[in-house]
């Protein structure tokens, strides 16, 4: 059966069903025919003549240089067993959800998700890290995984290096008390949200507003009295201030549908250059992955 996979072994004949390669027709009848289908099955499933799903494996034949429909078969099943069992790189190898003591990882962050149901009506939260994403698994269009978007553990131990990881700690604790502090605010926006407006739309707009502001106001008193905390770490307390009125802002106009938020440019000139790889992952990732193929790292001076 490996040889066979493989293309190269006894009995291979350098035959080849490389997926990229295939029509997507092609590719439907080998997995129809892998589930034990008939040809003519797979022409009633595919709603096509039997004589047509013949011919495709006639082609197959012929190009691929397979000698008949079980060595088709088994080629298919061994290359998509052997496509289960490789998983990206970027993929996040720790289990879910993240305890709340977890710290396996040097680049985790700790961050409150608001699950909801259909209606985007809030369940609950659960714990998180602010560099997890889902991506669609190579080869497919229904199977997904929990990425990083820093890569994988060796681009997540480079960046956690970037920043300091004592800083990343520290920071991780300042930003568990402002999302403690935020919740309750972010659970009235969204019941507002998900309120009707009524016959008086200014009223419901002002009532926004007001917990908006006063979230606003309880957030700045927090981070005036962790200034001390924001100075060692570099984090200039008026930059953070504006940082957290443009993402409350964004989510009163956008909510949670939009799992990717970058830190916008005029905001992120306001903090240091060696923070700067903490606000945007993912660039600085790309930014160290650039400066690897000319021979020096862009963030070594703060490693």
């Amino acid at each position: 059966m490996r040889s066979l996979a493989n293309g190269n072994g006894e009995g291979g004949n350098g035959a080849d069903l490389s997926s990229a390669r295939l029509t997507p027709r092609q590719v439907q009848i080998l997995n129809l025919a892998s589930r034990g289908m008939s040809d003519k099955e797979i022409a009633n499933q595919l709603g096509i003549a039997h004589r047509t799903v013949r011919t495709h494996f006639e082609n197959l034949f012929r190009d691929r240089g397979i000698r008949n429909r079980s060595q088709a078969i088994a080629l298919w099943s061994s290359r998509n067993m052997a496509s289960r069992h490789a998983r990206p790189a970027d993929e996040c190898p720790y289990p879910k959800p993240f305890p709340p003591d977890f710290m396996e990882c040097p680049a985790y962050q700790a961050t409150q998700m608001v699950t909801l149901d259909l209606s985007h009506r809030p369940l609950g939260s659960v714990m998180t890290c602010r560099h997890l994403e889902s991506r669609l698994m190579p080869n497919t269009n229904y199977r997904w995984y929990g990425a990083c978007v820093l890569g994988d553990a060796e681009a997540r131990r480079r960046w956690s290096n970037a920043v300091g990881i004592e800083r990343l700690h520290d920071i991780s604790e300042l930003r568990q008390e402002v999302s403690a502090l935020s919740m309750p605010y972010i659970q009235q926006l969204l019941d507002l949200k998900n309120a009707p407006t009524g016959e008086n739309p200014l009223a419901h707009t002002r009532r926004v507003q007001g917990v908006v502001d006063d979230f606003m106001t309880k957030m700045t008193a927090l981070l005036r009295e962790r200034k001390a905390v924001l100075d060692q770490l570099h984090l200039p307390l008026e930059a953070c201030i504006r940082l957290l009125a443009i993402a409350i802002e964004r989510f009163v106009k956008q909510g949670l549908s939009e799992s990717e938020w970058e830190v916008p440019d005029e905001v992120l000139a306001l903090f240091p250059d060696d923070v700067r790889a903490y606000f945007r992952p993912r660039q600085a990732t790309n930014l160290d992955a650039q400066a690897s193929l000319r021979g020096r790292n862009p963030f070594a001076a703060n490693s």
